[in-house]
């Protein structure tokens, strides 16, 4: 048996530093669409230091099998 345990989004901007800022969203909905996740990466781009860049944004989804 396959059980969703969920979904979580990882905003990456690249705001200049030596590394990359990752912004963590837990429990996202299931199969967001690729205009919707790009939206929230800009958004928190925008809410970052001036000249912040989107890296790119990760999503990871879980699964739990059993018999």
């Amino acid at each position: 048996m396959i059980q969703h345990i969920g979904n979580k989004l990882q905003v990456e901007i690249d705001a200049g530093g030596e590394k990359i800022e990752k912004i963590t969203f837990p429990n996202v909905i299931e199969e967001p669409s690729e205009e919707k996740v790009l939206e929230l990466g800009e958004i928190m781009r925008g809410l970052s230091v001036e000249g912040s860049e989107l890296y790119g944004v990760v999503l990871t989804s879980q699964s739990r099998y059993t018999k």
